[in-house]
């Protein structure tokens, strides 16, 4: 993960950040579709930019995986919850094209590492895996994304099991911030890339911006301006303009 050159990126959420007021609201369509517009400014809002982050050479260009995603979730915490995790993960692929998941069969063949910890332990398991200091960030979930040129080479979450909404929340969450889209937004309301909303589950809102991500014009290392070129054929390619 220390790559000469390899920027790695840390998102969190805060719990100031959750109870942070909501304005300038970005909806999903009333009529149950999902508005081109809406989802193209959160795509922007989410792909572009960070949560937190050190070496900030690629926060303005497309990050994701190029490689299968191959994960390995590993249980520190009192209850084993990682079938839960792992049934999360090998579920993306039929709900993201272009995404292909696989469990690996120890940390040293994945480059994606899920760690479950209690509340008592998250901060030592951050300090030792991410090498960064949660309570001085006041963090409650953590990801860290290695990046060289826009293309993800290893992600690793340390997700708290013994809060159940923090354990529902942070799995979608930190899990979809380490497949690319790093940054948040609170006027997301239909979006777990907000840390002032309740979500617990991948809604639909979500799953249109990882479809967007993982279309295969939208290439690692793109900018905003390529970006925009290419974005309304994948709209449509997708099926979101009616």
């Amino acid at each position: 993960m220390r790559a000469r050159r390899t920027p790695i990126f840390l998102t969190w959420l805060a719990t100031a950040m959750v109870l942070c007021a909501m304005s300038g609201t970005v909806n999903a369509d009333e009529t149950n579709g999902l508005k081109p517009r809406a989802l193209r400014d959160a795509f922007f809002k989410v792909v572009f930019g960070l949560e937190y982050g050190r070496l900030f050479g690629e926060s303005q260009r497309v990050k994701k995986y190029t490689e299968p995603v191959r994960y390995k979730v590993i249980n520190a915490a009192a209850e084993d919850r990682s079938s839960e995790v792992n049934a999360f993960l090998a579920s993306l692929p039929g709900k993201i094209d272009g995404l292909k998941t696989l469990p690996a069969r120890d940390r040293d063949q994945a480059n994606f590492l899920v760690f479950l910890v209690d509340r008592d332990k998250f901060a030592d398991v951050v300090s030792k895996e991410l090498h960064t200091d949660a309570i001085a960030m006041g963090a409650r979930c953590l990801v860290g994304v290695n990046t060289r040129r826009g293309r993800i080479l290893h992600s690793t979450a340390v997700i708290v099991a013994d809060d159940p909404y923090l354990f529902k929340r942070c799995t979608v969450e930190e899990i979809l911030q380490g497949l690319g889209p790093m940054n948040d937004n609170d006027s997301l309301t239909e979006s777990v890339f907000n840390d002032a909303s309740r979500h617990t589950t991948f809604t639909p809102f979500d799953q249109a911006l990882m479809r967007m991500l993982y279309h295969p014009s939208i290439r690692p290392g793109m900018t905003g301006s390529q970006v925009n070129d290419v974005l309304p054929q994948v709209l449509a390619d997708l099926g979101y303009f009616r």
